[in-house]
């Protein structure tokens, strides 16, 4: 349950050379934003004690009911991503509406005030469900070797699901599509909508069972643990997010069709590993790891308005990707194009993780500890969102936006390196005070993001999933411009924004290494990131009859680094939700239809990058607690 400060409003969305740039009015996410749940668990485990084996038989049920109103933007969208800046300054006021150009702007706020006094929304209720059993083998073959083998069984459940309107109707499970729409499956092919259709959004995904077999070993190499190597290997089940399934039950229209793959199956990954504990003479303990996991059925928003594009980007450079004619484009039957959002399958995507650690304890209370993590993730979508379409709209692509194309992955730092030390202060008549002062740093490579456009430049009805072209410099010269008002009210010609574009490639590394090419899916790398952290733990040691009792002061340093200087611990970035968009495009004209002639903007004062968090993760911070141990 969301309780927003804000008065009822519209929500003003206002754009900067195509890209958000002002937020105004009430909060669009919290609007009514309210979460009901229940959940059951039910185990039962049985253990068969043989002499080499313990046996285990399992079953498990648990149950989740949810409901959900979510109204976003619901005391109404004044406007959603359409005007720009300089038009809203030229605004005036007429009859209770504001005017943007020839666009008359809704803010009537009465009629936001009225609907939150009405209080009536839309809720959706769904109950779901797992059914599971499994079996495991413990064999202890030998002192030195374990071996552990077993299946499991997962069986999802889909129980009772209606949608409540507004006015109280209610439909079970949810409103039926039989809209006469014009939708596409993930290869292109024309497949119909509506009750026992292809896609039918009041049936739910098949129960089809899923099975997870593993195996696991442990081998005391020597027999006393100073050597010992242990790995694995098998099939994982997780949950299906279920506010995804929820999505479907809560949007049912054709303006923001939400439906779940019949044949869609629960995540499952193959994930095996290898692993060995060293013990040397001299106490110190290194251990190192190996994982590399494959996705089985991992998960991926498909756009089922969108056919496979036929026509090609006329750019005046080698940008020549694939671009949807209105042929390649699903309707409603009516006049207008229409999106379909449905949550499918697809097994491309793995991860290989490899990490190394050592560990040492020495005499007088002091420790140390060093690490190192390397990561490869790759995927077809990292469904950064749990609401539908952004699912869709976030994931940069190239050409046909519904092929699963194996890339980056959004998720997870290639370079980790950690260190920590500690050492611990005992005096006093019989030791009554300690004080133990800690460090622990890392030093992290930078989060991923996307190159992308500011605008839709393939005609796929998304303004922020379009990787960059990057053009040479002489490319450039062949792009078109259209002329650009900064925020301090001065035309930029198309000549100044060509040469400041050129300046802006030329001091990104990774930019002006793919001149000529399309930027990569999440290439981009934000600076590394260092920070050290220190705790210092102050002991009072008493009695209370004969037990030991302690009074803990504890003072903890954030981003220690920050406060020593001022250079130190900043974290630098590109964007903060992976999403870069150094330059707009429009592909559009004065009515809205798609030209396949883009025309640039960029704005000149962008001149790097990276730039410094102003967030508190720059920031050295200051903790101090007290705890009492008995």
């Amino acid at each position: 349950r969301r309780n927003p400060f804000s008065s009822p409003f519209p929500v003003l969305n206002i754009t900067k050379n195509g890209t958000m740039y002002i937020a105004a009015g009430h909060e669009p996410f919290s609007i009514h934003n309210r979460l009901t749940q229940d959940a059951l668990q039910l185990t039962d485990n049985f253990n068969i004690f043989a002499k080499n084996h313990t046996l285990t038989f399992g079953a498990s049920f648990e149950s989740f009911k949810f409901g959900n109103s979510f109204n976003l933007v619901g005391y109404g969208p004044a406007l959603f991503s359409d005007a720009d800046i300089q038009t809203f300054k030229d605004s005036v006021p007429v009859s209770g509406k504001y005017v943007f150009g020839a666009y008359p702007l809704d803010v009537d706020v009465a009629g936001a005030a009225a609907a939150a006094k009405a209080d009536k929304w839309a809720w959706y209720y769904l109950t779901v469900g797992q059914l599971s059993a499994y079996a495991q083998d413990e064999w202890q073959v030998s002192d030195k070797f374990r071996l552990t083998y077993g299946i499991r069984a997962d069986a999802p459940q889909y129980y009772n699901a209606k949608y409540v309107a507004p006015d109280g109707s209610t439909s079970k499970p949810t409103v039926q599509n039989n809209d006469n729409l014009t939708l596409f499956d993930k290869d292109g092919k024309p497949i119909t909508n509506g009750a026992g259709k292809q896609l039918d959004n009041t049936k739910f995904p098949s129960k089809k069972l899923l099975l997870s077999p593993r195996v696991g070993f442990n081998f005391d190499v020597t027999g006393d643990k100073t050597i010992q190597i242990r790995g694995g290997s098998g099939l994982f089940t997780g949950r299906f997010p279920f506010v995804w399934v929820g999505n479907q039950v809560g949007n049912p229209f054709s303006f923001f069709y939400c439906v779940t793959d019949k044949s869609f199956k629960w995540p499952q990954v193959w994930r095996s590993n290898l692993g060995a504990d060293f013990k040397l003479k001299t106490g110190t303990v290194i251990t190192t790891d190996i994982a590399y996991t494959k996705d089985v059925n991992a998960m991926m928003v498909r756009n089922y308005n969108l056919g496979t594009p036929t026509g090609t980007l006329n750019s005046g450079t080698g940008d020549n990707r694939k671009v949807y004619k209105a042929s390649d484009k699903g309707t409603d039957g009516l006049f207008s194009t229409t999106n379909a959002y449905v949550f499918t399958n697809t097994k491309v995507g793995y991860q290989f993780n490899w990490s190394v650690q050592a560990q040492q304890n020495f005499k007088n209370g002091w420790y140390a500890m060093a690490g190192y993590n390397f990561l490869i993730a790759k995927d077809a979508s990292s469904v950064s969102a749990e609401i539908s379409s952004d699912a869709f709209d976030r994931n940069p692509i190239l050409n046909n936006a519904n092929q699963a194309i194996e890339s980056n992955s959004l998720y997870g730092n290639k370079h980790r390196f950690i260190a920590a030390a500690t050492k611990r202060f005992e005096y006093g008549q019989d030791k009554k005070y300690a004080t133990t002062i800690s460090l622990f740093g890392s030093w992290t490579s930078g989060n991923r993001f996307a190159y992308i456009y500011g605008g839709d430049i393939n005609n796929d009805g998304t303004a922020s999933n379009d990787l960059l072209y990057v053009p040479t410099d002489g490319e450039i010269d062949n792009m078109t411009f259209a002329p650009l008002t900064d925020v301090n009210g001065n035309t930029q010609s198309a000549a100044a924004q060509k040469a400041a574009y050129k300046a802006f490639i030329a001091q990104d590394k990774y930019l002006s290494g793919r001149r000529g090419k399309h930027t990569e899916k999440y290439a981009g790398e934000n600076p590394w990131f260092n920070q050290v952290d220190m705790r210092i733990l102050q002991d009072f040691n008493f009695k209370n009859g004969s037990k030991k009792q302690t009074i803990q002061l504890s003072l903890d340093f954030v981003n220690i680094g920050n406060l020593i200087s001022s250079k130190w611990g900043v974290y630098k970035y590109a964007t903060t939700s992976g999403y870069y968009q150094p330059i707009s495009v429009s592909t559009f004209d004065g009515a809205g239809k798609f030209t396949n002639n883009p025309i640039y903007q960029f704005d000149p004062s962008t001149k790097s990058t990276f730039t410094s968090s102003p967030d508190i993760i720059s920031r050295w911070q200051l903790q101090f607690g007290v705890r009492y141990i008995f």
